[in-house]
């Protein structure tokens, strides 16, 4: 059963999440990786040295290095995906093979008239998966504009992704715009280690009628994992999102849960607005996203394997 049929009415009310990074602008003979935003081109997928950020207007992003210099640029694609983002599929690697893609996610839309300024979860690194065949496990908290055509989060990953890593968890903070990503370099973390991935919004500049919104990605502690972003859209969506692919069985993931804690989001005016989060779980093959707390400061999730 696909995580699309069951999960039609949020998708419906998420219509616009069609717009999340679209490979449909790549040849066919193009290798598509994982990325926490779902499948991108290869080519289209960059690290961003220290000290550099990225800045995306309506048309281009750019990637500036710390001094200053375009590193690389390219167009934003207006070209949107019929496939929402949010969704997954069925793998074929196995009989079992379990849903490839978000198997476990909330949302939460920002409706008032003062934008969001900050987004904080802390979380536990989970167990190590008991067997090790070339999963990706990505489990993060995220920023959505309200086109859908990008994402920005800290997170925290498993197994060989296109930012690097291998059979241990890593911490990275990622920027996905149209059909471009872009990546911290991965920080090794150890089982147990506690983890606060926070986006806060830094300032905003007017250029004639574009206004740039500035934010900064990072995990607590860890300033390798810091990314700094431009861009002229606002992040009106908030998520909690498990996100697998190529997973065999439930020996591909950790056991027992995960909580996602001290959920805290603050608003420009300084408010922290009430949160009517909605989750979406692939429940027939064991996962669930359970809302424990909609506390904007100190909320909680669950997030539960098979």
């Amino acid at each position: 059963m696909s995580f699309r049929t069951f999960a039609i009415c949020a998708l419906l009310t998420l219509q616009s999440l069609r717009g999340l990074a679209s490979p449909l602008e790549t040849t066919a003979t193009e290798e598509l990786v994982k990325t926490p935003g779902g499948l991108f081109p290869k080519s289209n997928v960059h690290a961003v040295p220290e000290g550099a950020r990225v800045h995306h207007t309506g048309t281009e992003v750019h990637l500036i290095g710390a001094d200053g210099a375009i590193i690389h640029s390219a167009p934003v694609s207006t070209q949107v995906s019929t496939n929402p983002k949010f969704t997954a599929t069925k793998t074929s690697v196995a009989p079992r093979a379990l849903t490839s893609g978000y198997v476990a996610y909330s949302y939460w839309k920002n409706a008032g008239k003062s934008n969001i300024a900050s987004f904080s979860t802390s979380w536990t690194v989970p167990p190590l998966p008991a067997k090790q065949d070339g999963q990706i496990l990505y489990i993060f908290n995220a920023l959505v504009p309200n086109s859908f055509d990008g994402i920005f989060q800290p997170v925290l990953q498993f197994g060989y992704t296109p930012a690097g890593g291998g059979n241990y968890w890593a911490v990275a903070s990622w920027y996905l715009i149209g059909t471009h990503t872009y990546y911290t370099a991965p920080a090794q973390v150890s089982v147990g280690q506690n983890l606060t991935g926070v986006m806060k919004f830094l300032s905003s500049s007017k250029s004639g009628s574009t206004t740039t919104y500035l934010w900064n990605s990072v995990f607590t502690g860890i300033p390798s994992t810091s990314l700094t972003i431009g861009s002229d859209e606002i992040f009106n969506y908030a998520y909690e999102a498990l996100e697998i692919y190529t997973a065999t069985g439930p020996s591909d993931l950790p056991t027992g849960t995960t909580m996602m804690g001290n959920i805290t989001i603050a608003t420009v005016d300084g408010a922290h607005p009430a949160l009517n989060w909605t989750s979406v779980s692939d429940s027939t093959e064991g996962f669930q996203m359970a809302v424990v707390s909609s506390a904007s400061t100190n909320g909680a999730m669950r997030i539960t394997y098979p």
